[in-house]
């Protein structure tokens, strides 16, 4: 069996993560997924935007651009969140301690472990000089 792909591409601006989330879920539904599972695509391709235009591109999106592919697949739904920041793992952060007082808890990290959370399978790239981030959600 093959699969269904469709791509979008957004300049690298806080305000248009909102089109690519919408994106994303529309692919989801379409896909036939769970309410909550087309929720957790949402909040993930959310999270991972908004690191790559903060982090990545530190706000100096001038030009820049994330693309997003979706690929409905036998088990569920492929996201891959490409840019052009320099490059770098988001799997390979350390993940915040949950158990920890909530005082003594780090501010950052906690998008990432959310996205391992929610998303049953992650894989990163850096193919011909650009990150790619991949993200699957299973079909319940």
């Amino acid at each position: 069996m093959g699969f269904i792909e469709k791509k979008l591409r957004i300049p690298a601006k806080l305000d248009r993560i909102e089109s690519a989330c919408e994106f994303v879920g529309g692919v989801a539904r379409e896909a036939g997924m769970s309410d909550d599972a087309v929720y957790h695509c949402y909040l993930s391709v959310e999270e991972i935007c908004t690191n790559i235009i903060e982090h990545g591109y530190h706000y100096h999106n001038g030009d820049k651009v994330i693309d997003i592919v979706c690929r409905v697949v036998s088990a569920g739904l492929q996201i891959i969140i490409i840019d052009d920041a320099a490059p770098f793992n988001p799997l390979r952060l350390d993940d915040p301690d949950p158990s920890a007082p909530l005082m003594e808890r780090e501010g950052g990290g906690w998008g990432v472990f959310f996205v391992k959370k929610y998303m049953d399978r992650l894989d990163y790239r850096f193919i011909n000089n650009r990150n790619h981030f991949m993200m699957q959600k299973n079909k319940a």
